[in-house]
């Protein structure tokens, strides 16, 4: 006649089952909880023995095995751990609560290795992932007892349960720090590319620049067209070169604002100045609207003067001959606002969030930007606090805004 357990040790072994369901979810490293797992299973059974296999990606042979109440010295002397043959296996093909009064006598009993500990009664319970299993739960030998009971199985079998969620979530955590490493170490790749390029690029272009520019300063009038289009080239291209290290430095937060007092109108007028070149060449007009008044604010001067002259040279570029671009300034309390209208062929909807994107352009015939321009002046724009968009219509031109805090880290 089997002894029924009373009562009040069916509830030691409920609370026990509970605490052992906290000290597995608490886990987050994958070895962490596979060990307390395997140990949590051999207290609550009071096994002698206790093991977690973890199956392989095929499903038919174990790739991690952890043992509890064997030690160290123990495992070196056993050696390899098993792979899921003998008893083991039939878990693996046939994945149900399995019990054995003496598995030595069990028709797939493989026998033991040299220097393992005999085991006799053995209880195995699958541990079933959302997919389907993912491991087993093998326990050996019962203190006190000659085997493994129906209420060691029931036991087991809910502490599997448990085992499977905090086992798939220990796993995600460990794929998503591998992931999260990977990323930053292709970031640090990334980083050291543009800094080599951008220094490599930089002093071979310093040298082309420079020298056209003494040309065309020598020649005057005079230069050729193709003086020309190497100097300006250069400089469009050492232009993106600073944009791409502008944005390698936002993207891996090493770009902080330069904040000190300076004048909105001022900034302005200085942003139009660099573009009267250009725009000159093109009997384009700049006309600048709302800075009779000095306009005092703390900012970062360097990136609003740089996203302003990058709107305005969209804007020249874009303008027909002879046309106008506005520039205008607003100011309250709190924010300060410089919008850069344009009388170009406009953007269509669609292509209206994709011109802020890296290396994209608006699909029009005359292609708006160089493909980071926009990317960073919006990026600029967020790191000051501010943000920077658009409004357009095909052949009706386009409206960029510029609005940003006054004061800087007020909001």
């Amino acid at each position: 006649m089997v002894a029924r357990r009373s009562p009040a040790a069916d509830a030691d072994q409920l609370k026990r089952l509970v605490q052992a369901g906290i000290r597995i979810t608490a886990e987050r490293s994958l070895d962490a909880v596979l060990q307390a797992v395997a140990d949590s299973a051999r207290e609550l059974t009071d096994a002698r023995y206790a093991a977690l296999g973890v199956l392989d990606l095929t499903g038919t042979e174990l790739s991690r095995f952890v043992t509890s109440g064997i030690s160290p010295e123990q495992a070196r002397l056993i050696g390899a751990p098993p792979t899921g043959k003998g008893v083991l296996g039939v878990l693996i093909g046939q994945p149900r609560p399995l019990r054995i009064d003496d598995l030595t006598r069990h028709p797939q009993a493989h026998g033991f290795p040299p220097d393992h500990p005999p085991m006799t009664a053995f209880l195995g319970v699958p541990i079933m992932g959302r997919k389907g299993p993912i491991g087993n739960l093998y326990l050996t030998d019962k203190l006190g007892a000659k085997g493994f009971t129906a209420e060691d199985e029931t036991i087991v079998t809910l502490l599997a349960a448990q085992a499977a969620v905090a086992l798939e979530n220990a796993s995600l955590h460990e794929a998503s720090q591998r992931l999260i490493h990977e990323v930053k170490a292709m970031q640090a790749a990334r980083d050291r590319f543009f800094a080599m390029i951008n220094h490599e690029l930089r002093n071979a272009l310093t040298a082309v620049y420079g020298w056209a520019d003494l040309l065309l300063r020598k020649l005057g009038p005079d230069a050729p067209r193709s003086a020309r289009e190497v100097y300006e080239s250069a400089e469009r291209t050492l232009a993106l070169l600073n944009d791409l290290l502008d944005l390698s430095r936002l993207e891996a937060e090493r770009l902080r604002p330069a904040v000190r007092s300076t004048d909105a109108g001022t900034l302005m007028r200085d942003a139009i100045a660099a573009l009267e070149p250009s725009a000159q060449k093109r009997a384009i007009r700049i006309e600048a609207v709302g800075v009779a008044d000095a306009i005092a604010c703390q900012t970062d001067p360097q990136r609003v003067r740089q996203i302003l002259i990058n709107l305005l040279s969209n804007a020249v570029r874009h303008s027909p001959a002879e046309g106008l671009v506005t520039v205008a300034l607003r100011a309250d309390d709190r924010r300060l606002r410089f919008d850069v209208i344009d009388r170009g062929p406009g953007i269509p909807a669609a292509e209206q969030a994709l011109i802020f994107e890296a290396f994209a352009r608006a699909g029009t015939s005359d292609e708006r930007g160089t493909g980071l321009g926009l990317t960073l002046s919006r990026q600029l724009a967020l790191l000051l606090g501010g943000d920077l968009r658009v409004i357009s219509e095909v052949g009706a031109g386009a409206t960029f805004t510029l609005d940003i805090p006054r004061w800087y880290g007020t909001g």
